[in-house]
C-alpha cells in the first residue's frame, strides 16, 4: 500500500495537470464546435478554460519545485564547488519556503474573501476556484522541505568526508 501512496504522491502534480489539460482541451474544442456548427458558443467555456489553465500553471509551480526546474540563471553557481552549490540551493529553498508560506496565508484570506460570490457563468463558488493559491502554496512548501532534507543529507554527508 505504501508503494501506491508514494507513487501517487510522487506524481500528484503531473496527473492533476494532465487532468486539467484534458478538461481544458475538451472545453476549447467544445467552444470551437459550438461556434462553427451552432453559431452560438456556450457561455461557460471561456471561463472554464481560463480556470483550468490557471490551475495547470499553479500546479506547475509545485511540479517545477519538485524537479528543480524553475527558471534560474545558474552560470555562476554551476562553476562553484559542490558544497557551495548545496548551500546556495538550501538557501534558495528556504527563501522559496518563506515566500510560499506567505502565499498560503494570503491565499486562505483570499479564499475566504472570494467565497461569498459565485463565478459568472457556472454555479461554482469563486472560493473553490481561488483555492489553488493555498493548495499550491502548501504543495510547494512540502516539496521545498523534501528538497531541503535531501540537500541537507548530501551536505552533511559531504561535510563528514
Amino acid at each position: 500500500m505504501t508503494n501506491k501512496i508514494k507513487y501517487i504522491w510522487d506524481n500528484l502534480e503531473r496527473y492533476l495537470m494532465i487532468f486539467f489539460f484534458i478538461v481544458f482541451f475538451l472545453n476549447v474544442f467544445m467552444q470551437i464546435a459550438s461556434r462553427v456548427f451552432f453559431n452560438n458558443p456556450f457561455r461557460f467555456t471561456e471561463e472554464l478554460s481560463r480556470y483550468c489553465f490557471v490551475w495547470m500553471v499553479f500546479l506547475g509551480m509545485s511540479f517545477g519545485t519538485r524537479y528543480n526546474k524553475h527558471i534560474k540563471i545558474d552560470v555562476v553557481v554551476s562553476m562553484m564547488p559542490e558544497m557551495v552549490r548545496l548551500i546556495i540551493n538550501i538557501f534558495i529553498d528556504i527563501l522559496t519556503l518563506a515566500v510560499f508560506t506567505w502565499i498560503i496565508f494570503q491565499g486562505l484570506e483570499y479564499v475566504q474573501y472570494s467565497s461569498t460570490n459565485n463565478i459568472y457563468t457556472l454555479p461554482i463558488n469563486k472560493g473553490v476556484i481561488v483555492s489553488i493559491l493555498p493548495i499550491t502554496g502548501l504543495l510547494v512548501v512540502i516539496r521545498c522541505l523534501e528538497k531541503i532534507y535531501i540537500d541537507f543529507k548530501k551536505y552533511t554527508k559531504g561535510a563528514q568526508s
